[in-house]
């Protein structure tokens, strides 16, 4: 069973990397982000030239670049930057647009200092008025983020030629995330930028052009900021629905990067001469069963419970997820501080205590409709294993499959009336982040409809802890409710995925997954 490759870090260097600890000043020198690379691996000669062919099972979403949508992941570090990213080693925050911060007032004031020498794709200067725009635009009531929480308490200001200053209504812990995940769009074409007609950042390549559907094709940025890159040409991504088509296409040769394949497939290239199966090290694609608590019988803590013994994880992440990942009834990475090994094993497949929970609370033989995206193979596989471990537990379950873009809006909208199989990410992180933001999770309104006065307090303390032993406290009580809450049922912790040709170096990507290629090349 794969483990996490990162080293564990402490809640007190999250402290320290959020300026949290004893209120002192945070300053960092500008230097260039460390990010987790596929080039660290590889050696040679290469060439500073040539295209590269990406393909990817689903088109982007141009109304949703601001928040943390898979599809995007191959847009939004390509085309535009971020004021911070993650060192994947210590998770520590590390310069980008941001040269340099301190944090003061006990956490409730950012004073960032901004590169002077980036500009946006048109030629206009990259300033404090952009980062300001951004926050406003997270405020909006129609932008969807999993970090509005965190702007939504923040007041941004321009302070200096180079200079922006955020001031929160109290301190938090997690404001980096709001930093890695943000990025700069640009204020005078947002607007086409939500129609697709437009994708202006300061990134390494600029949009050549964007067929919805098709796929886009991106040039290199002669103006980028980080001097002799990138070194490729351009990008070219083709949308191709069917993950076995997305594989044939790199068997081909024509195309020599694809983005999370079915999981089974991404398995299969892992012994195939000339291709390397890389997995990101963020570990945030978490398989669950979500479970409406409005819906009968699932407004039964006890049925929730039971549901979550009759589910067979070693099946799932066996003969759907090629063992890419490990079990865990947790939505944390391993990394994560709140992780508890322990915790994590606390539901296995039982099915005697799932039928001893059905025939107590008085729910055997109910019915549950089970819903997935029918565009997803491995949901659809899923569902099947949840399927069968429910049934002989003792309930009726009817499946309902579900067009993509019809699971989307039942899951945003009002709701989704059952079970449902999908994928959350945000457990790699700032736990409070997940708490507060994740879409299955938020304890200010979640897709499963649970609400709880301890949730939404623990949340908050999650959220604003200024030490380590409160915080490990915070942990200890989430991880307890949502056990015994089971509103989400997690099953498998996985990786994203990048299968690439041995020919590519240089691959990156950030701790939110973005793809970086800013030193992507092919060998000579």
């Amino acid at each position: 069973m794969p483990s996490n490759p990162r080293q564990r870090f402490s809640r007190r260097d999250f402290l320290a990397a959020s300026g949290l600890s004893l209120g002192a000043a945070l300053l960092l020198p500008g230097c260039e982000a460390a990010v987790h690379s596929q080039a660290k691996k590889s050696g040679g000669p290469i060439n500073k030239s040539g295209t590269l062919h990406l393909v990817q099972t689903a088109d982007i979403s141009p109304t949703s670049l601001l928040s943390q949508n898979n599809p995007n992941f191959s847009v939004c570090r390509t085309v535009f930057n971020t004021l911070t990213e993650y060192d994947h080693k210590t998770l520590r925050p590390q310069p980008s647009l941001a040269t340099s911060w301190q944090v003061k007032d006990g956490g409730k004031t950012y004073v960032l200092t901004l590169r002077d020498d980036v500009t946006y794709h048109t030629g206009r200067p990259f300033g404090p008025d952009d980062v300001v725009s951004v926050i406003g635009l997270l405020k909006q009531e129609a932008t969807v983020s999993q970090m509005k929480h965190v702007a939504a308490i923040c007041d941004a200001s321009k302070t200096g030629t180079n200079e922006v200053t955020l001031k929160f209504s109290e301190a938090v812990n997690n404001v980096f995330d709001l930093f890695e995940m943000m990025i700069m769009v640009d204020k005078e074409s947002y607007s086409d930028l939500l129609t697709g007609a437009k994708f202006i950042g300061t990134g390494p390549f600029t949009m050549n052009s964007y067929q919805p559907g098709t796929g886009f094709t991106l040039a290199k940025n002669p103006h980028y900021w980080k001097s002799g890159h990138p070194y490729l040409d351009g990008v070219q991504m083709t949308v191709v629905t069917q993950s076995s088509s997305a594989v044939a296409a790199l068997k081909s040769g024509q195309a020599q990067l694809a983005l999370d394949l079915a999981p089974l497939d991404a398995a299969a290239l892992r012994s195939t001469p000339g291709f390397n199966l890389v997995l990101s090290d963020a570990y945030d694609a978490v398989y669950y069963i979500g479970q409406n608590v409005t819906v009968q019988p699932l407004d039964n803590p006890q049925v929730r419970q039971a549901i979550a013994w009759a589910i067979d994880r070693d099946r799932v992440l066996n003969q759907v997820l090629g063992q890419i990942g490990y079990t865990s009834s947790l939505p944390w990475a391993r990394s994560s501080p709140a992780y508890d090994a322990d915790k994590a094993g606390a539901y296995s497949y039982n099915l005697s205590k799932a039928k001893s929970l059905l025939a107590g609370s008085g729910a055997r033989g109910a019915s549950v409709n089970l819903y997935y995206n029918a565009g997803f193979a491995p949901n659809g596989q899923i569902a099947e294993i949840v399927q069968y471990g429910l049934s002989q537990a003792g309930l009726t379950v009817q499946p309902k499959p579900t067009q993509a873009a019809d699971f989307l809006t039942l899951l945003s909208g009002k709701g989704i009336p059952g079970l449902f199989v999908n994928v959350h990410g945000f457990g790699q992180l700032h736990p409070a982040t997940l708490v507060k933001g994740a879409f299955p999770f938020n304890a200010a309104g979640n897709a499963e409809r649970f609400t709880s006065s301890a949730y939404t307090k623990v949340a908050d303390q999650m959220w604003t802890a200024t030490d380590e032993s409160a915080a490990k406290t915070a942990y200890g009580t989430v991880n307890d409710l949502l056990l015994s809450q089971q509103f989400v049922t997690d099953l498998v912790v996985s990786a994203h995925t990048y299968a690439i040709s041995t020919k590519l170096q240089g691959l990156a990507w950030t701790m939110f997954d973005y793809l970086d290629l800013d030193a992507a090349a092919f060998a000579a």
